[in-house]
Protein backbone atom coordinates (compact mmCIF):
# COMPACT_ATOMS: atom_id res chain seq x y z
CA UNK A 1 0.00 0.00 0.00
CA UNK A 2 1.69 3.69 -1.01
CA UNK A 3 1.83 5.79 2.22
CA UNK A 4 -0.94 8.22 0.65
CA UNK A 5 -3.62 5.53 0.47
CA UNK A 6 -2.53 4.02 3.95
CA UNK A 7 -2.76 7.61 5.47
CA UNK A 8 -6.81 7.52 4.15
CA UNK A 9 -7.22 4.60 5.59
CA UNK A 10 -5.83 5.52 8.90
CA UNK A 11 -8.04 8.58 8.66
CA UNK A 12 -11.14 6.88 8.27
CA UNK A 13 -10.64 3.76 10.62
CA UNK A 14 -8.01 5.11 13.22
CA UNK A 15 -9.47 8.16 14.01
CA UNK A 16 -12.52 6.22 15.37
CA UNK A 17 -11.05 3.28 17.00
CA UNK A 18 -8.39 5.61 18.91
CA UNK A 19 -10.54 8.16 19.96
CA UNK A 20 -12.96 5.32 21.55
CA UNK A 21 -9.75 3.82 23.26
CA UNK A 22 -9.07 0.59 21.26
CA UNK A 23 -5.27 1.42 21.79
CA UNK A 24 -4.47 0.25 25.36
CA UNK A 25 -1.47 1.50 26.64
CA UNK A 26 0.40 -0.84 29.43
CA UNK A 27 0.28 0.59 32.88
CA UNK A 28 3.49 1.40 34.84
CA UNK A 29 2.70 -0.77 37.57
CA UNK A 30 2.45 -3.41 35.17
CA UNK A 31 5.70 -2.46 33.19
CA UNK A 32 8.44 -1.58 35.42
CA UNK A 33 8.50 -5.15 37.19
CA UNK A 34 9.59 -6.99 33.81
CA UNK A 35 12.23 -4.24 32.87
CA UNK A 36 15.97 -4.11 32.84
CA UNK A 37 16.58 -1.42 35.31
CA UNK A 38 19.36 0.69 35.18
CA UNK A 39 21.58 2.64 37.67
CA UNK A 40 19.77 6.33 37.01
CA UNK A 41 23.41 7.87 38.54
CA UNK A 42 25.52 6.38 36.14
CA UNK A 43 28.15 8.69 34.85
CA UNK A 44 27.38 7.29 31.24
CA UNK A 45 24.36 5.53 29.13
CA UNK A 46 25.41 3.65 26.13
CA UNK A 47 22.92 2.47 23.74
CA UNK A 48 22.34 1.41 20.15
CA UNK A 49 19.65 2.81 17.73
CA UNK A 50 18.38 1.24 14.19
CA UNK A 51 15.08 0.80 12.43
CA UNK A 52 14.02 -0.79 9.06
CA UNK A 53 15.03 -3.83 10.37
CA UNK A 54 12.42 -6.73 11.11
CA UNK A 55 12.67 -8.56 8.02
CA UNK A 56 13.85 -12.11 9.13
CA UNK A 57 16.38 -11.87 6.32
CA UNK A 58 20.48 -12.60 6.83
CA UNK A 59 21.07 -8.87 7.07
CA UNK A 60 19.43 -8.40 10.12
CA UNK A 61 20.82 -11.63 11.46
CA UNK A 62 24.36 -9.70 10.46
CA UNK A 63 23.68 -6.37 11.56
CA UNK A 64 22.04 -8.02 14.96
CA UNK A 65 25.80 -9.92 15.40
CA UNK A 66 27.78 -6.76 14.77
CA UNK A 67 25.68 -4.79 17.27
CA UNK A 68 26.06 -7.47 19.44
CA UNK A 69 29.99 -7.34 18.89
CA UNK A 70 30.07 -3.89 19.66
CA UNK A 71 27.86 -3.62 22.68
CA UNK A 72 29.89 -6.23 24.62
CA UNK A 73 33.19 -4.11 23.89
CA UNK A 74 31.80 -0.78 24.53
CA UNK A 75 28.17 -1.29 26.51
CA UNK A 76 24.63 -0.98 25.97
CA UNK A 77 22.01 -0.28 28.44
CA UNK A 78 19.41 -0.27 26.31
CA UNK A 79 17.98 -0.55 21.92
CA UNK A 80 16.18 2.07 20.76
CA UNK A 81 13.93 0.91 17.71
CA UNK A 82 12.93 3.07 15.43
CA UNK A 83 10.03 1.83 13.76
CA UNK A 84 8.81 -0.79 10.89
CA UNK A 85 9.42 -3.45 13.70
CA UNK A 86 7.81 -6.22 11.44
CA UNK A 87 8.11 -6.54 7.77
CA UNK A 88 5.51 -6.40 5.57
CA UNK A 89 2.45 -6.26 7.21
CA UNK A 90 3.00 -6.10 10.99
CA UNK A 91 1.41 -9.34 13.23
CA UNK A 92 -2.11 -10.67 13.94
CA UNK A 93 -1.30 -10.86 17.66
CA UNK A 94 0.69 -10.99 20.77
CA UNK A 95 1.07 -14.81 20.07
CA UNK A 96 2.15 -14.24 16.08
CA UNK A 97 5.30 -16.54 15.37
CA UNK A 98 6.50 -13.52 13.26
CA UNK A 99 8.02 -11.95 17.02
CA UNK A 100 10.42 -15.00 16.92
CA UNK A 101 11.46 -14.66 13.58
CA UNK A 102 12.03 -11.24 13.11
CA UNK A 103 12.51 -10.55 16.16
CA UNK A 104 13.49 -13.20 18.88
CA UNK A 105 15.67 -15.16 17.06
CA UNK A 106 18.07 -12.31 15.59
CA UNK A 107 18.27 -10.91 19.31
CA UNK A 108 18.77 -13.95 21.54
CA UNK A 109 21.85 -13.28 22.59
CA UNK A 110 20.95 -9.93 23.41
CA UNK A 111 20.53 -10.59 27.21
CA UNK A 112 19.25 -8.43 30.19
CA UNK A 113 18.75 -5.19 27.60
CA UNK A 114 15.24 -3.81 27.24
CA UNK A 115 14.42 -2.80 23.12
CA UNK A 116 12.68 0.41 23.08
CA UNK A 117 10.29 0.02 20.29
CA UNK A 118 8.09 2.69 18.21
CA UNK A 119 6.06 1.70 15.86
CA UNK A 120 6.29 2.56 12.13
CA UNK A 121 3.81 2.78 8.67
CA UNK A 122 4.54 -1.35 8.30
CA UNK A 123 3.40 -2.09 12.21
CA UNK A 124 0.08 0.02 11.26
CA UNK A 125 -0.97 -2.48 8.28
CA UNK A 126 -2.92 -4.34 10.62
CA UNK A 127 -4.22 -1.01 11.59
CA UNK A 128 -5.42 -1.39 15.36
CA UNK A 129 -5.11 -4.85 15.70
CA UNK A 130 -1.21 -5.03 14.95
CA UNK A 131 -0.35 -1.76 17.01
CA UNK A 132 -2.35 -3.30 19.77
CA UNK A 133 -0.81 -6.94 18.96
CA UNK A 134 2.79 -5.39 19.20
CA UNK A 135 2.19 -2.66 22.19
CA UNK A 136 1.02 -6.24 24.36
CA UNK A 137 3.61 -8.02 23.30
CA UNK A 138 5.47 -6.03 25.78
CA UNK A 139 3.98 -8.72 28.31
CA UNK A 140 5.02 -11.81 26.50
CA UNK A 141 9.22 -11.12 25.89
CA UNK A 142 12.03 -10.58 28.15
CA UNK A 143 13.14 -7.55 25.68
CA UNK A 144 10.91 -6.16 23.84
CA UNK A 145 9.38 -2.60 25.37
CA UNK A 146 6.51 -0.93 23.50
CA UNK A 147 4.22 0.57 26.65
CA UNK A 148 2.37 2.88 24.48
CA UNK A 149 2.17 4.51 21.00
CA UNK A 150 4.61 7.39 22.71
CA UNK A 151 5.59 7.06 25.95
CA UNK A 152 9.56 8.27 28.02
CA UNK A 153 12.17 5.99 28.40
CA UNK A 154 13.13 5.28 32.37
CA UNK A 155 15.67 4.27 34.36
CA UNK A 156 17.90 7.94 33.07
CA UNK A 157 20.14 9.99 35.07
CA UNK A 158 18.92 13.17 35.47
CA UNK A 159 21.20 15.23 32.65
CA UNK A 160 19.50 12.89 29.51
CA UNK A 161 15.83 12.69 28.97
CA UNK A 162 14.52 10.37 25.81
CA UNK A 163 10.95 10.32 24.11
CA UNK A 164 9.44 8.14 21.40
CA UNK A 165 6.68 8.99 19.27
CA UNK A 166 4.55 7.84 16.91
CA UNK A 167 4.73 9.71 13.22
CA UNK A 168 2.25 7.51 11.94
CA UNK A 169 -0.51 9.13 13.91
CA UNK A 170 0.91 12.29 13.37
CA UNK A 171 0.40 11.46 9.37
CA UNK A 172 -3.36 10.91 9.66
CA UNK A 173 -3.78 14.07 11.70
CA UNK A 174 -4.72 12.31 14.69
CA UNK A 175 -2.66 11.67 18.09
CA UNK A 176 -1.56 14.74 18.59
CA UNK A 177 -1.71 14.27 22.22
CA UNK A 178 1.49 12.93 22.56
CA UNK A 179 2.84 16.29 21.30
CA UNK A 180 1.70 17.67 24.23
CA UNK A 181 3.23 14.64 26.42
CA UNK A 182 6.81 14.86 24.16
CA UNK A 183 6.55 18.26 25.62
CA UNK A 184 6.19 18.11 29.46
CA UNK A 185 8.40 15.53 29.22
CA UNK A 186 11.17 17.72 27.59
CA UNK A 187 10.92 21.30 27.27
CA UNK A 188 12.83 23.04 30.02
CA UNK A 189 14.56 19.71 31.07
CA UNK A 190 18.27 20.51 32.06
CA UNK A 191 20.84 18.24 29.93
CA UNK A 192 20.58 16.12 26.76
CA UNK A 193 17.19 16.01 25.08
CA UNK A 194 16.62 13.31 22.38
CA UNK A 195 13.41 12.55 20.14
CA UNK A 196 13.33 9.45 18.43
CA UNK A 197 10.19 8.36 15.76
CA UNK A 198 10.19 6.67 12.96
CA UNK A 199 9.46 9.57 10.04
CA UNK A 200 12.64 11.79 9.30
CA UNK A 201 11.69 15.47 9.26
CA UNK A 202 13.71 15.41 6.05
CA UNK A 203 14.04 12.94 3.71
CA UNK A 204 17.40 11.86 2.52
CA UNK A 205 16.37 9.26 0.20
CA UNK A 206 17.45 9.56 -3.74
CA UNK A 207 13.36 8.71 -4.42
CA UNK A 208 12.53 11.69 -2.26
CA UNK A 209 10.01 10.05 -0.23
CA UNK A 210 9.16 12.90 2.79
CA UNK A 211 6.63 12.38 5.52
CA UNK A 212 3.16 15.00 5.14
CA UNK A 213 3.34 18.48 5.58
CA UNK A 214 1.81 17.96 9.18
CA UNK A 215 4.25 15.41 10.25
CA UNK A 216 7.12 17.17 9.58
CA UNK A 217 6.19 20.60 10.44
CA UNK A 218 4.82 19.25 14.10
CA UNK A 219 8.44 17.26 14.64
CA UNK A 220 10.21 20.54 13.79
CA UNK A 221 8.08 22.70 15.96
CA UNK A 222 8.83 20.44 18.46
CA UNK A 223 12.31 19.79 18.43
CA UNK A 224 12.81 23.49 17.48
CA UNK A 225 10.53 24.26 20.84
CA UNK A 226 12.19 21.92 23.58
CA UNK A 227 15.30 22.60 22.25
CA UNK A 228 16.07 19.00 21.29
CA UNK A 229 19.50 18.42 20.94
CA UNK A 230 19.50 14.89 18.24
CA UNK A 231 16.29 13.24 16.71
CA UNK A 232 16.84 9.56 15.86
CA UNK A 233 14.27 8.32 12.97
CA UNK A 234 13.83 5.45 10.72
CA UNK A 235 11.99 4.93 7.01
CA UNK A 236 14.68 6.14 4.77
CA UNK A 237 16.80 2.65 4.11
CA UNK A 238 20.45 3.62 4.62
CA UNK A 239 22.32 5.76 7.21
CA UNK A 240 22.53 9.28 7.22
CA UNK A 241 23.65 12.15 9.70
CA UNK A 242 21.84 15.92 9.19
CA UNK A 243 22.82 19.10 10.67
CA UNK A 244 19.61 20.90 10.73
CA UNK A 245 20.93 24.27 12.45
CA UNK A 246 20.15 23.76 16.17
CA UNK A 247 19.21 19.83 15.60
CA UNK A 248 20.69 17.12 14.32
CA UNK A 249 19.13 14.25 12.71
CA UNK A 250 20.38 10.50 12.79
CA UNK A 251 18.73 8.19 9.89
CA UNK A 252 19.29 4.80 10.78
CA UNK A 253 16.91 2.90 8.26
CA UNK A 254 19.44 -0.23 7.82
CA UNK A 255 18.70 -2.47 10.58
CA UNK A 256 17.48 -5.29 7.70
CA UNK A 257 15.30 -4.07 5.13
CA UNK A 258 16.16 -3.86 1.69
CA UNK A 259 18.63 -0.83 1.27
CA UNK A 260 17.98 2.73 -0.73
CA UNK A 261 20.18 4.91 -2.33
CA UNK A 262 21.45 8.45 -0.48
CA UNK A 263 20.54 11.56 -2.23
CA UNK A 264 23.53 13.58 -3.00
CA UNK A 265 24.02 17.42 -2.82
CA UNK A 266 21.92 17.98 0.09
CA UNK A 267 24.63 20.84 2.45
CA UNK A 268 22.74 19.41 5.14
CA UNK A 269 23.76 16.10 5.14
CA UNK A 270 26.82 15.28 7.12
CA UNK A 271 27.20 11.92 5.90
CA UNK A 272 25.17 9.24 3.96
CA UNK A 273 25.57 5.63 3.37
CA UNK A 274 23.31 2.68 1.80
CA UNK A 275 24.73 0.24 4.17
CA UNK A 276 23.19 -2.21 6.56
CA UNK A 277 24.13 -1.03 10.26
CA UNK A 278 23.41 0.73 13.50
CA UNK A 279 24.35 3.59 14.95
CA UNK A 280 25.72 3.39 18.91
CA UNK A 281 25.30 6.35 21.16
CA UNK A 282 27.04 7.39 24.28
CA UNK A 283 26.22 9.85 26.64
CA UNK A 284 27.73 11.81 29.49
CA UNK A 285 26.34 14.75 31.10
CA UNK A 286 29.42 16.55 29.18
CA UNK A 287 29.44 14.67 25.49
CA UNK A 288 27.59 13.14 23.20
CA UNK A 289 29.29 10.61 20.94
CA UNK A 290 27.21 8.87 18.01
CA UNK A 291 29.40 6.28 15.28
CA UNK A 292 27.50 4.57 12.85
CA UNK A 293 28.47 1.08 11.89
CA UNK A 294 27.91 -1.44 9.28
CA UNK A 295 27.56 -5.31 9.76
CA UNK A 296 31.34 -5.73 9.53
CA UNK A 297 31.69 -3.78 12.69
CA UNK A 298 33.36 -1.16 10.67
CA UNK A 299 33.19 2.56 11.85
CA UNK A 300 31.58 4.13 8.75
CA UNK A 301 31.56 8.04 10.60
CA UNK A 302 31.70 9.47 14.33
CA UNK A 303 30.45 12.72 15.25
CA UNK A 304 30.48 13.94 19.12
CA UNK A 305 29.59 17.15 20.51
CA UNK A 306 29.72 18.87 23.92
CA UNK A 307 26.42 20.75 23.14
CA UNK A 308 28.36 23.80 21.79
CA UNK A 309 30.82 22.68 19.76
CA UNK A 310 30.23 19.45 17.25
CA UNK A 311 33.37 17.52 16.55
CA UNK A 312 33.23 15.45 13.34
CA UNK A 313 35.89 12.92 12.34
CA UNK A 314 34.70 10.77 9.31
CA UNK A 315 37.23 8.08 8.82
CA UNK A 316 39.05 7.85 5.35
CA UNK A 317 36.03 7.74 2.53
CA UNK A 318 33.50 7.87 5.14
CA UNK A 319 31.83 10.15 3.20
CA UNK A 320 31.57 8.44 0.15
CA UNK A 321 27.72 8.13 -0.87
Amino acid sequence: MKKSGFCCAVLGILVVVLTLGYVRPIATPVLVPRLHPRDPDRAAVTFVALGDMGTGGSAQTQVAQAMYNVCQRDGCDFVLGLGDNIYPHSVHSAHDPQFQDKFEHPYARFQDIDFWMILGNHDWKQLWTGAQAEIDYTLHSDRWRLPHVHYAIPFLPPWLHIYGVDTSLLEAVIGVDQLHAAQAALCGQSGWRVLFGHYPTRSTGAAGHNASWFVTGALEHLIRQCHIHVYFAGHDHHQAHLDLGGYQEIIEGAGGAGLAPVRVGDPQQRFGSATHGFAWVRVTAERLTIRFYDVQQTVLYAWETSGQSPLIDPPAGALAH
